[in-house]
């Protein structure tokens, strides 16, 4: 597998994924993801679903909302912050974050 043919994630994030509760992730800094590209979902070195990128759009952290929040499977824009901040440190209001919308085309 390509670096771009995955994306991975924490474990606490596979079940709202594989419930279709969680449809994006957030990414600090520009990542490139074609749309159209089928990629692995991973969780602890273990593909768990398999999907397309939909869209990928570029904001600045300052620019999120609560629809961004809820489509990234949390209830608000304080959740979002307080997960962005657990998995990056130090991110600030003017960082560049990349919001890669999929969607499962199977699960394992």
């Amino acid at each position: 597998m390509r670096l771009q043919e995955k994306i991975n994630f924490d474990k606490e994030y596979v079940k709202p994924i594989l419930e279709g509760r969680k449809k994006t992730t957030i990414r600090k800094g520009i990542k490139s993801y074609p749309v159209g590209r089928i990629v692995y979902l991973i969780a602890n070195n273990k593909p768990f679903a398999k999907a397309v990128v939909k869209k990928v759009v570029i904001k600045r952290v300052y620019e999120l909302n609560d629809d961004d929040a809820k489509t990234d499977g949390f209830n608000n824009l304080d959740e979002l912050f307080n997960a962005l901040k657990k998995i990056y440190g130090n991110i600030n209001s003017d960082d560049l974050v990349s919001i890669v919308y999929f969607e499962i085309i199977s699960k394992f």
